[in-house]
């Protein structure tokens, strides 16, 4: 097993930044399968790595992880800030694709996230569907229309969607139920899944992320949602993100895993 911590020069942020890569050891020498795993709120890209089993899960699946820095950005292209959409939604698969010889099939790339990465797993999969086959989000923030309203967090909030945050976001591509609701037949549906604890703060959000995708607007995604004791912490992620990766993973041939 590799854990390597790599510095480089974001383009689109404009400075140094820090990934965690996990590399499988016995796995293939290139097209590994990748998850993009993304931090919560007030993480960092170490956090999944230090509060998680997530090293042990990707050597017993070959599978690399790729671990990005995204502040409290909420992976968006900030109205005062940083491009950080464009950053992890672009820039970074082809960052770590051509260092490390990861897939460049749409077949074996996943991205998923806790809280605030839920969220932002969720919104880069339906903006980016030709690149990834799937998304899973732990305790997302997956109604942000909603969530907004009454978020203790405005100073973050106004940086990121601008200072009228709180009506400007819905209708727009960082609203995930308008993306849902909008998304264009055509294009190649990305597998959704999602799992809160029923004890969490977000968790009727999370039901109501649940309806949407099981009403006619969701209906043509394959979406799976699971939910369980639990409130908004590592205990919860750290159970819950093997069963988010292995139903994302369950196309791959059986060899891949």
């Amino acid at each position: 097993m590799a854990l390597l911590n790599v510095s480089f020069r974001s383009q689109s942020l404009n400075h140094d930044t820090f990934i965690n890569v996990i590399l499988p050891e016995n796995g293939p020498a290139e097209d590994i399968p990748t998850l993009y795993l993304l931090h919560g709120m007030h993480g960092n890209h170490s956090s999944w790595v230090r509060k998680t089993n997530i090293e042990r899960f990707a050597q017993e699946n070959k599978l690399a992880v790729v671990m990005p820095e995204g502040e409290n950005s909420f992976y968006a292209d900030m109205k005062y800030g940083k491009k950080y959409f464009t950053y992890v939604a672009d820039e970074l698969t082809a960052f770590t694709r051509r260092m490390f010889r990861l897939s460049e099939k749409r077949e074996k790339t996943f991205i998923a996230g806790l809280s605030m990465g839920g969220y932002g797993a969720i919104k880069i999969a339906l903006r980016r569907p030709e690149r990834y086959a799937a998304a899973a989000s732990l305790s997302g923030t997956v109604d942000i229309v909603s969530h907004v309203l009454t978020c203790k967090w405005t100073a973050e909030a106004a940086a990121i969607w601008g200072d009228d945050f709180k009506s400007s976001i819905a209708g727009t591509d960082s609203d995930i139920f308008t993306l849902v609701r909008k998304y264009p037949a055509n294009l190649p549906h990305p597998r959704i899944y999602a799992a809160c604890g029923k004890q969490d703060p977000l968790y009727a959000e999370n039901l109501s992320f649940k309806a949407l995708m099981e009403s006619e607007a969701g209906n043509s995604f394959d979406f799976l949602f699971e939910d369980g004791d639990g409130i908004h912490n590592w205990e919860f992620w750290d159970k819950w993100i093997v069963p988010a990766t292995e139903w994302m993973m369950r196309s791959l041939p059986k060899e891949e895993f």
